[in-house]
């Protein structure tokens, strides 16, 4: 196996559990950059969305001391939206990575003919330990997307007193970038301030 695409496969597995919110667009634009040039397309899969309509729910029906009314958020349905995608399944490494192809809001049979639905719901991923998700991504940026490592990186920090060495150094230069440097320095007395005035007592204001 060609060792840039077995690296390629583990940056892409622990990244794509903890992206930096920061650059989470950026993240999926190069994923999708990516699995196309380096990935072996393996097939397609569906994932089914349902989001249940929190204002009335998910029964429908809005009430209140009043009266009861079908909910104007779901127009009574109890589901405030609902979608099915359709994914390309590529081969990375050892991993197995998908990329969006086509949303629709309404399912039809020629959508999903060939390729039963067998995705339910969103795809939940378990953060690394240590920040190795986000450490990952960003040398995944440094090397295929420059600017945007230069744009974004040093923009967060991360509370984490365990870090690995770009969220280290990441941190580092948001606390550089945050630090109140005009504090090292004495400030100026203006000459009109309150401690230098005095009144006579003709000039007492009460």
């Amino acid at each position: 196996m060609n060792p840039i695409i077995h690296i390629l496969g583990y940056l892409f597995h622990y990244a794509n559990r903890d992206i930096p919110l920061i650059a989470k667009q950026e993240f999926y634009e190069l994923k999708q950059k990516l699995l196309k040039k380096y990935g072996t397309k393996v097939g397609q899969d569906i994932q089914h969305i349902k989001k249940d309509c929190y204002s009335c729910d998910a029964t429908g029906w809005f009430s209140n001391e009043w009266k009861e009314e079908p909910c104007w958020n779901c127009m009574g349905t109890g589901v405030y939206e609902e979608f099915w995608t359709k994914l390309d399944k590529y081969k990375l490494g050892k991993f197995t990575f998908h990329n969006p192809v086509e949303r629709i809001y309404k399912h039809s049979k020629s959508f999903s003919e060939e390729i039963k639905p067998n995705i339910e719901g969103y795809i939940s991923h378990k953060r690394p330990k240590y920040r190795v998700g986000t450490e990952c991504a960003w040398w995944l940026f440094l090397f295929f997307d420059r600017k945007t490592f230069l744009k974004r990186f040093g923009k967060t920090g991360y509370p984490s007193h365990k870090r690995t060495p770009l969220v280290f150094l990441g941190n580092l230069i948001f606390r550089i970038r945050c630090f109140r440097w005009r504090d090292l320095f004495p400030k100026k007395v203006s000459q009109n301030s309150y401690s230098d005035l005095y009144y006579t007592d003709e000039e007492l204001p009460f």
